[in-house]
């Protein structure tokens, strides 16, 4: 009903992009905004994601507690973000799909993926267990990201003093 169907990118084994559905018209586009319920402790973070949608540059961080809202807000910019190609999943998703393509010898293609995505949601940032491995592809996909000022918008539980005892210095230094 948000006028997207996942697909795979072709070439790219374990790829999946996001491509807006043939049979939604851009006269049926929706404000994914005016669905969220806004009180005092969100109005600015609805404010600044709706401008950030409008024009993404660099990153956007949402933090919060459990229940504050940060998923329903990444999902109305995923959906407003018709015709980018962009990915969003959790953090512990991207792991999963990395260690899969582990496994099947394609790790290099799949990384560089959805290191270079037009545009990226990574939800539940510091969630996911924190072994040596995830936080060293953690770090070197944020590292790419961050160097290149690729519209990423990250949401997670932690501020930066609670993250950085999670994940360390560095992912929290390219986070906040």
């Amino acid at each position: 009903g948000r006028g997207w169907l996942s697909a795979p990118v072709p070439g790219r084994p374990f790829a999946i992009e996001a491509i807006p559905c043939d049979v939604c018209s851009k006269a049926s586009l929706q404000d994914f905004f005016a669905d969220l319920e806004v009180k005092s402790g969100n109005r600015d973070a609805i404010t600044v994601a709706r401008g950030f949608t409008n024009d993404p540059k660099g990153w956007l961080v949402l933090t919060g507690k459990t229940g504050t809202g940060k998923t329903r807000l990444l999902n109305a910019i995923v959906s407003t973000w018709r015709g980018e190609r962009r990915q969003a999943m959790t953090s512990g998703e991207l792991l999963d799909w990395w260690r899969r393509a582990l496994d099947d010898d394609t790790f290099g293609p799949v990384f560089e993926s959805y290191c270079t995505s037009r545009a990226f949601v990574l939800d539940d940032l510091g969630a996911e267990k924190p072994t040596e491995w995830a936080l060293e592809r953690l770090t070197m996909f944020l590292d790419f990201r961050y160097n290149r000022a690729l519209p990423t918008v990250i949401a997670t539980n932690y501020n930066a003093h609670e993250m950085e005892q999670r994940l360390g210095p560095r992912i929290t230094d390219r986070v906040f």
